[in-house]
């Protein structure tokens, strides 16, 4: 074997490992986050003071749970299209968007559960950073996408 096909590789066996690191985060994360979900539907059911008389956290654990949900379907996605396409975008892509998948959420639901009078908590500035990560992330899963269509023509 020569130089290149161990980079290759290294590069298929690392892309694997995340792979199933995406799925993983992905499934904990939509199953994570539609409980807390059904636990907010709960709070709205029994009339739970401190969350139905409180807008400005009933909105941020509604963005957790939205956002949480979604971000864990997006690593889905990414996982299989990396799969299915044979895309492997660069190591510091994948990883933003996995921490940016993890941070934005919990930055909403800190910033409901210590909030100020009506201004959400500080956890509510892990939101442009975690969304910058996953911009990030998912802009070098295009790009990644583009260069192996050219590959491939």
């Amino acid at each position: 074997m020569n130089q290149t096909e161990d980079n290759r590789s290294a590069v298929s066996t690392e892309a694997i490992k995340w792979r199933r690191q995406a799925l993983v985060q992905g499934w904990v994360s939509v199953a994570g986050w539609m409980t807390f979900g059904l636990l907010l539907e709960g709070l709205l059911g029994f009339k739970t003071p401190a969350y139905l008389f409180d807008s400005d956290r009933r909105e941020l654990f509604r963005l957790a749970h939205a956002h949480g949900t979604l971000l864990g379907l997006i690593l889905l996605a990414a996982a299989l299209c990396s799969q299915v396409f044979q895309i492997t975008p660069p190591r510091a892509g994948r990883l933003a968007l996995q921490l940016g998948a993890f941070v934005m959420p919990f930055g909403f639901l800190l910033a409901g559960i210590w909030h100020y009078e009506s201004d959400p908590g500080l956890g509510i500035w892990l939101v442009p950073p975690s969304a910058a990560l996953l911009v990030f992330g998912t802009v070098t899963f295009a790009l990644a996408g583009r260069s192996r269509k050219r590959e491939g023509d």
